[in-house]
């Protein structure tokens, strides 16, 4: 057979494509689902954060208090994910520096 026709050359390449597509597709995998439930609870930590800035003061009793549950959320997510998330350059980090240049009330010159 010289020539192959062209429904057995159409269904050679649709089963080579689905090959193709099931073994090279991307996994979800529980770390991205980890890290995203992660950035999440930041965000809703850092907009909690911001509200008692806002609303009582920097240094007060309910921003410190908003700001040690912060600091605790990224700590779990440290010890799941091995990284960070910066809500304010929006990525994650893999130094666990975030106690030292955290950019608190995102003015970038006070950096306590």
């Amino acid at each position: 057979m010289k020539h192959m026709s062209f429904k057995h050359a159409l269904g050679t390449f649709a089963v080579g494509a689905a090959l193709v597509l099931t073994t090279t597709a991307p996994k979800a995998s529980a770390d991205d689902h980890g890290r995203t439930r992660c950035q999440r609870q930041v965000e809703k930590a850092q907009d909690k954060y911001r509200h008692e800035v806002r609303e009582h003061g920097r240094r007060s009793r309910q921003a410190e208090e908003a700001r040690a549950r912060l600091n605790n959320t990224w700590d779990r997510c440290w010890n799941q994910s091995h990284g960070w998330y910066d809500p304010n350059r929006r990525e994650w980090r893999n130094e666990r520096d975030w106690d030292r240049n955290y950019d608190w009330d995102h003015d970038h010159d006070d950096r306590r």
